[in-house]
């Protein structure tokens, strides 16, 4: 039949997509990419885990530190949500 999709091909495709959405996340976020995206693609749960996860450290264009604190603030943020100081660059 050729219109018929095999519920194992659509199974493969939702842990390639867990795995790769995982790894994407992973990245905006500082951590280590593959053991993300495996554990992702295995246990899809714990994209839920990575998307309420804060930063670890800086990540270009996502992130930076306070100059003043060294809080993790958005990259193009003018003031820093944690000691209200004024950013430069």
């Amino acid at each position: 039949m050729p219109g018929y999709v095999k519920p194992a091909f659509f199974i493969f495709l939702v842990v390639i997509a867990a795995g790769i959405s995982g790894g994407f996340m992973a990245a905006d976020r500082g951590r280590r990419v593959p053991g993300w995206c495996l554990l992702c693609a295995l246990l899809p749960p714990f994209l839920l885990l990575l998307y309420f996860a804060r930063p670890l450290r800086e990540v270009e264009g996502v992130v930076r530190k306070c100059s003043k604190c060294g809080g993790l603030i958005k990259w193009h943020a003018p003031v820093c949500k944690f000691c209200k100081s004024e950013q430069t660059g």
